[in-house]
């Protein structure tokens, strides 16, 4: 569960990048398949961050929470 707290940002900064730049080179193309295209870009990208960051989301959640830990102790 914890790796959803990076997978999903990723696929929303890449839907986002990607309808922009279909939009601003390729306004030709239908809407649709535009939007088709940048929402398998985003699955794509979101799988991929899934698996690569495996190991290091776990400790950066770990780290995250020692640093809230110590925050609340001062």
């Amino acid at each position: 569960m914890k790796r959803f707290i990076f997978v999903i940002p990723i696929m929303v900064l890449v839907f986002s990048i990607a309808t922009w730049m279909l939009n601003k080179d390729f306004s030709m193309i239908d809407t649709q398949t535009r939007t088709l295209i940048a929402t398998g870009a985003s699955v794509f990208s979101g799988i991929i961050s899934f698996f690569l960051m495996r190991s290091d989301i776990e400790h950066i959640t770990e780290v995250h929470l020692k640093r809230q830990n110590a925050k609340r102790k001062k």
